[in-house]
């Protein structure tokens, strides 16, 4: 009896070590599928801000040169009071031109988006080629303030990869098609061709 017990007791003890050893392993798998899942989770966290960086400096990559392009009214002296016409800056600061230069005569209560933006179709400039650097041309003066409402420009142009761009009454950049650019000439009522402005 004493050798059946013995027996037993050693049964007993294989079982409880087989089980303390699939414990110990499913412990691990469990522990290795943990950092396994962390591990593939950091990796598309940083694969996905990896992304976003790359598409950003593409972006900025893409704007370089326009955002180098602007305009703006040049501040009314006591001369200009009464005047038909106003002086506006357009600014290039790249090194290289930009083409097909709108200037609108718009004003400061105006929408940012270029399809809403108040113009005046008949006070519109085109620049054919906008060299580097500081241009002057004089655009219809809208008139006294009142309200608060006060005259102010916009413009679109191309860049040298053939993008088409719009800087808004507020300076905000923003990218257009072509296609949509000239659609919303048609729909704000400006007549093309627009005859080249001439120094």
């Amino acid at each position: 009896m004493k050798r059946i017990k013995f027996n037993f007791s050693e049964i007993d003890m294989g079982n409880i070590i087989s089980a303390v050893g699939v414990a110990i392993t499913l412990g691990v798998f469990v522990v290795t599928n943990q950092n396994t899942n962390k591990s593939i989770q950091i990796a598309q966290t940083q694969a996905s801000a990896n992304a976003k960086q790359i598409k950003e400096n593409d972006e900025e990559k893409k704007s370089e040169q326009a955002s180098q392009v602007a305009c703006w009214l040049q501040p009314e002296s006591k001369a200009d009071n009464g005047s038909s016409t106003r002086t506006v800056i357009i600014q290039n600061s790249s090194t290289v031109p930009v083409y097909g230069v709108y200037i609108f005569s718009t004003d400061n209560k105006s929408s940012d988006i270029f399809s809403k933006m108040y113009v005046d179709p008949s006070a519109t400039i085109y620049i054919d080629t906008l060299r580097p650097g500081k241009t002057s041309v004089k655009i219809a003066n809208g008139g006294s303030a009142m309200g608060g409402v006060r005259q102010s420009t916009a413009m679109t142009f191309k860049d040298i990869n053939s993008h088409y761009w719009f800087r808004s009454p507020h300076g905000n950049l923003s990218e257009v098609s072509e296609k949509t650019m000239y659609k919303d000439f048609n729909h704000l009522g400006i007549e093309l061709p627009i005859f080249p402005y001439s120094e």
